[in-house]
């Protein structure tokens, strides 16, 4: 089930992205013989965004330090919101949440001064993506609901159906599944009736994993296998890692686990290439659960353990506690109760905090080993 992924970015809707790498790439070169500056500057920011679609974030951060530099030293404050708000959305695709979160606060403040509501609404987006990712749900929500209202007053379908589709997943977090369909099915409406084929592998995404919480497995395997098939149309590697994640979780809950396995470990290979370390972590857990159903428990455990140091490296805390949850279910199989008592209670310390809907189920686990207890 997902937790640490987030939705691309839908104003990016068409594919393939390495065309795009290529043009952005002769734009740049062509305003430097120019000596056109400012020219270079945009043509970089727009080459640090399609290179982060591609997976390539060394890349992307190098050309957006560029293009910010250039600004800074032209005097271009919306040039400089706008590459932050890029390299800021690239230290998050890596895990550097708080250099992520500084990047934006700054393009914000940016955007703000400057009255660029188009511009407050797309780093709010991103800053809830980094709420989100630290298992600060409710922030994050409220940060969306504020980019909504943006996008609505701008008459703009495309952030609207983006927001959505995030908000969407703020509400799942907290077990809000009913305003998170609604969100979802508004957003996958507005993405179809643009043609957005990204927003719509993003709503599928998102959708999915609510069918999924509502006992629907093949469904949710459906809206998976849909939105894996947009995501490689777009040569979309972070979206592809995403949704193999999801329906290797679907493929598990309807019994197969060979299938669940092999999109697992194509997730995990894809997670790893673009550097992606809360996906990592995301797609272990989920591995470890399967591990652990497939009734091989040292496997499970080791899985557990490398996204529980992951999860910590990159301060996500629902990653960490999933970890936690799951090394606990481990100890139960192996006998090892006061253990697994002690590693559902942080589980249930961290889901508690951040407001997580995993929190009363781990819970009822946790007194239903706890000698003594009464319900």
């Amino acid at each position: 089930m997902s937790g640490a992924r987030w939705p691309r970015r839908s104003r990016h809707s068409d594919g393939p992205w390495t065309q795009a790498v290529t043009r952005h790439a002769a734009a740049v070169q062509s305003a430097r013989h120019l000596g056109d500056q400012l020219s270079e500057a945009g043509a970089l920011t727009d080459l640090g965004g399609a290179r982060q679609l591609t997976g390539d974030y060394a890349g992307s951060a190098r050309d957006l330090d560029q293009a910010l530099a250039l600004y800074r030293s032209l005097g271009d404050r919306l040039g400089q919101a706008n590459a932050l708000t890029g390299l800021g959305a690239g230290r998050q695709l890596t895990g550097d949440y708080p250099g992520a979160a500084r990047d934006l606060d700054q393009a914000l403040a940016l955007y703000r001064d400057l009255g660029s509501q188009l511009g407050q609404a797309t780093a709010l987006t991103y800053l809830a993506d980094v709420r989100r990712l630290t298992g600060d749900f409710l922030r994050a929500a409220r940060e969306l609901e504020q980019a909504l209202s943006l996008y609505r007053e701008l008459g703009s379908q495309l952030g609207q159906a983006d927001a959505l589709t995030r908000l969407a997943d703020a509400r799942r977090r907290t077990g809000d599944y009913p305003s998170a369909a609604r969100d979802l099915e508004e957003a996958l409406a507005l993405a179809r009736d643009l043609s957005n084929r990204l927003g719509e592998a993003n709503a599928l995404t998102y959708l999915g994993d609510v069918r999924q919480l509502a006992g629907d497995s093949l469904a949710a395997a459906r809206d998976h296998e849909l939105a894996l098939s947009i995501y490689r149309d777009l040569g979309d590697r972070l979206g592809q890692a995403g949704a193999l994640t999801d329906l290797g979780g679907a493929r598990q809950l309807t019994g197969d686990y060979a299938g669940a396995a092999r999109d697992l470990d194509q997730a995990l290979s894809l997670y790893r290439d673009v550097g992606d370390r809360g996906g990592e972590a995301e797609v272990l857990n989920e591995t470890g659960t399967l591990h652990l159903a497939s009734d091989e428990p040292a496997r499970a455990r080791e899985c557990h353990g490398q996204a529980l140091e992951l999860a910590r490296a990159i301060t996500s805390a629902w990653d960490e506690a999933s970890a936690l949850a799951g090394l606990g279910h481990c100890a139960i199989v192996a006998g090892q109760p006061v253990h697994a008592r002690a590693l559902l209670r942080q589980a249930h310390e961290v889901f508690e905090r951040i407001g997580a809907a995993e929190a009363p189920a781990v819970l009822a686990e946790l007194n239903a080993l706890t000698p003594g207890h009464s319900s």
